[in-house]
Parts: C-alpha cells; structure tokens; sequence
C-alpha cells in the first residue's frame, strides 16, 4: 500500500538510501570541519585580540609615564626645596622647633603637657 502523502516512494527510497547517506555523511562532515576552522578561527582571533589588547596597554602605560615624569620631577623638586628650606630656617633660628610640619617656638613646646614612659 502506497501513501499518497509521502513525497517520495519508497521503492526510489530503497534504491537511493546509500546515496542519501552518503550525502548526509558528507554534509555533516564537512559542516564539521568548517566548524572546527571557524573554532580555530575564533581562537586565533582571540589570541589576536588579546596580544593587541596586551601590547596597547602596555604602549599606554609607557606614555602615562612619560607625560607624568615632568610633573611627579617637579613635585619632587617642590619637596626638596621645601625641606631644604625648612631645615634652613631651623638652623638659622635655634628656637624653633619643627613639629608635625610646623615650626614652633621652644618655650611653647616645653610649655605643653609631655608623655610618660
């Protein structure tokens, strides 16, 4: 009894199922390639990706440092002045004391309550 609703009939079906196979087989075969090239594909991209990702930030890194080496010099060279300036006044002035950044007379730091060991 033959279905009217197939498509194909089924004596064609029999005599061509070893084609199909093969086909299908190779269908998924080659789909199967094409999807471990494009998995290799992503991988080597992402490898790309990162390497140029690694390389720009260490390059960015490099020119933060060169734009910050004239101010972070300049900030050093405040600090020294102000210390070399500092121990100046001290020296020029025996009774003054500098404590906690600030310099106050002698008689006021005796005058204020001092720790017990």
């Amino acid at each position: 009894m033959t279905n009217t609703n197939s498509f194909v009939q089924p004596d064609v079906l029999e005599k061509n199922m070893l084609t199909i196979h093969s086909f299908l087989k190779q269908s998924y075969d080659e789909a199967k390639k094409q999807l471990e090239n494009g998995v290799t594909l992503l991988q080597e991209g992402a490898t790309f990706f990162k390497e140029e990702f690694s390389t720009l930030f260490q390059e960015t890194g490099q020119y933060f440092n060169r734009m910050l080496l004239p101010v972070n010099n300049f900030i050093k060279d405040l600090q020294q002045i102000d210390t070399e300036l500092l121990r100046e006044v001290s020296m020029q002035s025996p009774h003054h004391l500098l404590i906690d950044g600030e310099m106050m007379p002698v008689e006021k730091i005796l005058e204020q309550p001092m720790e017990e060991n």
